[in-house]
């Protein structure tokens, strides 16, 4: 092989590496312009950070159970039921606490309480810890909520404006698989009904109660027909139940209610 020759064939060689090598720079950079006008102007616009895990997309709403209400009454249950459930209200639920018949820390109650004032009035306990009703039902996470509200506003809203905050305050429990059960707002007596100072009339309890069934069973809740259990003969609540004030609880009535949650209890 002629010396000329072995040149040509180098050159040869050389052209052809550096037609490779030109071809691959140039392949790189049309990649590398499609993919920068692809890009977002904002090199974090596409970037998805969690704090925690995201909630499930879901469709819809899922829909409120079937219920029967009011609550039918059942083969009666132990006291030990009452460890796996939760008060919430105004004055007859700190008096359920006060005679012992709940602890405490199952209780999220105030003297004056009502269902406006239960989305963000504090509650104080006897060790200065103060919390909303939701925040500690929340936290607790009970198996049963039992909500008694209504007798502090009968003079003062409509049975529509009270359910509306009712409703809020149920919204606001955040508790899964929990059942709900909503009290119905007990009798006064006679005394209490012809009161001159500040009457309250067993017919307005009735009105309310009746719009509390349909706002529970259009929910899903359990309704509790407590003011049945306690009227008397008269329709209405008998002076030996009652304190002085023809609405408060003696210990008696207490006792009617714990029998009554008992005895009607969702299955």
């Amino acid at each position: 092989m002629t010396v000329s020759r072995r040149k040509k064939e180098k050159t040869g060689l050389k052209f052809r590496f550096a037609f490779v090598l030109l071809f691959a720079l140039a392949s790189f950079a049309v990649a590398f312009v499609k993919y920068m006008q692809s890009a977002p102007d904002d090199p974090l616009a596409e970037r998805v950070i969690y704090t925690e895990a995201p909630a499930p997309v879901t469709e819809e709403t899922a829909p409120p159970r079937a219920v029967t209400n009011p609550v039918p009454e059942c083969e009666p249950l132990d006291d030990s039921y009452l460890d796996t459930c939760f008060f919430a209200g105004d004055s007859l639920i700190v008096g359920l606490c006060d005679y012992g018949f709940i602890p405490p820390e199952n209780m999220a109650a105030k003297v004056g309480l009502n269902a406006v004032t239960i989305n963000s009035e504090s509650i104080v306990e006897a060790d200065g810890t103060e919390f909303t009703a939701a925040a500690k039902i929340n936290l607790m996470r009970p198996e049963n909520l039992y909500i008694l509200l209504g007798m502090n506003l009968l003079d003062r809203y409509t049975p529509d404006q009270m359910l509306a905050s009712y409703g809020d305050f149920v919204d606001s429990i955040r508790v899964e698989n929990v059942n709900i059960y909503v009290i119905s707002v007990p009798p006064v007596t006679a005394a209490r009904e012809t009161d001159e100072v500040s009457p309250v009339l067993n017919s307005d309890i009735d009105k309310f109660n009746s719009a509390l069934l349909k706002f529970a069973t259009d929910r899903g809740l359990g309704f509790l027909d407590l003011n049945s259990a306690l009227k008397g003969s008269d329709g209405r609540l008998p002076g030996e139940l009652a304190e002085a004030d023809g609405m408060h609880f003696k210990k008696a009535a207490y006792t009617v209610m714990k029998e009554y949650i008992l005895t009607h209890v969702m299955r």
